[in-house]
């Protein structure tokens, strides 16, 4: 399997709460291997199957009542 890293700016987010439910949306996407969310940096980072688009993700933010912008998308290593 491939794998890429994406990590994206979330908006909105005000305690650990939020993160969870961040990180739960997303690891509800098939493919979404992990997701780990950062309240105090404003920050997700996961790991996803190269079939997961950015569209995806951000689809699964939107879900969990945030805004978020992709700022970057590369190979996992």
């Amino acid at each position: 399997m491939s794998a890429r890293t994406i990590t994206v700016e979330i908006t909105g987010m005000h305690c650990a709460s939020c993160g969870i439910l961040v990180d739960d949306c997303l690891e509800d996407v098939e493919g979404v291997v992990t997701s780990q969310t950062s309240t105090k940096t404003g920050m997700c980072v996961a790991v996803v199957s190269d079939f997961v688009s950015d569209v995806d993700v951000l689809a699964a933010v939107d879900e969990a009542g945030y805004s978020g912008t992709i700022l970057s998308s590369v190979a996992a290593s």
